[in-house]
């Protein structure tokens, strides 16, 4: 009963933080510069993770402003908290699935995050997606993706899909492998988070049930991309660093 209460109250605070980053977009960011809307982000993203009960903890490599032109940052994909988790990380603007943008209210902060929408049903897209991307990597972007292309359990890191990786290479980029966990008490596995074959209203209410739970961002050192001969090689570089890393912290 007293977990169902703070499961509400949380999920109330987390509607109302959807709520003023909406607001936020409609009214401050047709109007501001990217430092501006830079620190809406932070702000944002530190107050809707603050209403889930969660603490995040960053580890490894030190990001800084120079360091994220021309990079694209991986990371593995569990939970509906992820974009968010990593918009807290760094600011990127992601490449997502054009089903996005039948999201109710959240079309608008996702569109308004510089999100580039790929429809995954036409590979010939892919060509001009990857384009696009190289261009906004040479004029000094940052990219993030979820090479999984998918949620998983949390059990495993799945198999990253190459194609989009090419723009990368295409620019001559750093990659940034990033590796998220969610923990809870005892520093389990809190796979409650994750959302594969899980309604969202679901996964959501069962994250915030949760206690104890902490969010680990573990940022790896930098890959050259143009050091890899295809983007085959690339991803599966990349899913091995992230792989092996999760692995080793689940252990723990």
């Amino acid at each position: 009963m007293i977990r169902s209460t703070v499961a509400w109250l949380r999920f109330s605070a987390v509607i109302a933080s959807m709520a003023i980053m909406v607001l936020a977009v409609l009214i401050i960011y047709p109007f501001s510069k990217s430092f501006v809307r830079q620190q809406v982000r932070m702000i944002w993203t530190r107050c809707l993770i603050a209403s889930t009960g969660a603490k995040l903890y960053f580890h490894g490599y030190p990001l800084s402003n120079q360091d994220m032109k021309n990079s694209m940052v991986v990371a593995n994909h569990i939970s509906w908290m992820d974009t968010v988790v990593m918009y807290r990380t760094c600011f990127v603007q992601f490449i997502g699935k054009i089903e996005m943008l039948q999201w109710p209210i959240l079309n608008r902060v996702i569109q308004a995050g510089g999100t580039i929408f790929i429809n995954r049903k036409n590979k010939k897209e892919l060509i001009n997606i990857n384009q696009h991307v190289a261009q906004l990597l040479r004029e000094g972007a940052s990219i993030g993706l979820f090479p999984e292309g998918k949620t998983s359990v949390g059990k495993e890191v799945l198999p990253f899909k190459a194609p989009l990786l090419e723009a990368a290479r295409m620019a001559n980029s750093k990659i940034f492998p990033v590796v998220l966990s969610y923990r809870k008490n005892n520093n389990r596995l809190a796979r409650e988070v994750s959302f594969a074959k899980v309604g969202w209203m679901k996964t959501v209410m069962n994250t915030l049930r949760l206690q104890g739970l902490t969010i680990h961002v573990t940022v790896l050192p930098p890959v050259a991309a143009a050091d890899f001969a295809d983007r085959e090689l690339l991803a599966n570089y990349l899913h091995q660093q992230i792989r092996d890393c999760y692995q080793q912290q689940q252990i723990k």
